[in-house]
């Protein structure tokens, strides 16, 4: 699922901005970022499954202040090719689930070992 997410941060330089911008392209899933609004104090991040939680911490973590404003589903558009094809179907047999089986083992447990009559000398 492709997304739009829009985070409005505290940038007041370009340095804030260029800071936002490689956090921002770090992230997992991202495709691409954009500074926009009339102050450039938004970061637009489009890419796929993005977290948008984890994305404004990091933000916020570098930048003081930032905030989610939208988070949006962003509909590819089709190309003429997709449009005029006649779908057609996938015939193909899914593929077997294999499972991995680790046996118990119980938990190890450890006991201090005391001897009876200990020798007098405990420097030996």
């Amino acid at each position: 699922m492709k997304q739009k997410i829009i985070i409005q941060a505290q940038m007041t330089c370009d340095k804030c901005r260029s800071k936002a911008m490689k956090i921002a392209a770090v992230a997992d899933g991202v495709s691409s970022v954009t500074i926009a609004g009339e102050g450039k104090d938004q970061v637009v991040v489009v890419g796929n499954e993005v977290d948008s939680i984890s994305l404004t911490m990091s933000l916020r973590k570098k930048l003081r202040h930032a905030s989610v404003l939208s988070v949006e589903e962003v509909k590819d558009k089709p190309t003429p090719t997709q449009a005029t094809s006649a779908p057609t179907q996938a015939t193909s047999t899914p593929s077997p689930v294999s499972w991995a089986y680790y046996p118990y083992q119980p938990p190890l447990i450890y006991k201090p070992v005391y001897e009876e009559n200990p020798p007098n000398c405990s420097i030996l």
